[in-house]
């Protein structure tokens, strides 16, 4: 995981492991890592990753399991919807307009 640009730690990380749920590597009924594994593996904050890791749980990604972690309860291919408007939110967060966005689509 590549930490940079304009975009807060915490939602970068969120955004990675957002992705990853939603390709299947983190599937449903799995736990992520420890928020101290990602720290430590990331050379970050512990904060910063429980930050990130409760937005995941506030966007229904995972569920929080008081002295066990994060469990993943998105299912891949459950909720089209919920996965294209999470990747138009992270292209939003790249810096494209709306606009630029409805011109590459128009496009295809």
């Amino acid at each position: 995981m590549e930490l940079k640009g304009n975009q807060p730690i915490f939602e970068q990380i969120a955004s990675n492991y957002k992705r990853l749920i939603e390709v299947g590597v983190y599937p449903k009924g799995a736990y992520l890592p420890s928020v101290r594994e990602v720290a430590i593996g990331e050379g970050i904050n512990p904060a910063t990753v429980a930050r990130a890791f409760r937005l995941l749980a506030d966007q229904g990604y995972v569920t929080p399991i008081e002295k066990k972690g994060y469990l993943v309860c998105f299912e891949k291919g459950s909720d089209r919807k919920q996965t294209l408007k999470a990747m138009v939110d992270e292209i939003r967060n790249l810096g494209y307009s709306d606009q630029e966005i409805m011109e590459v689509l128009s496009n295809d």
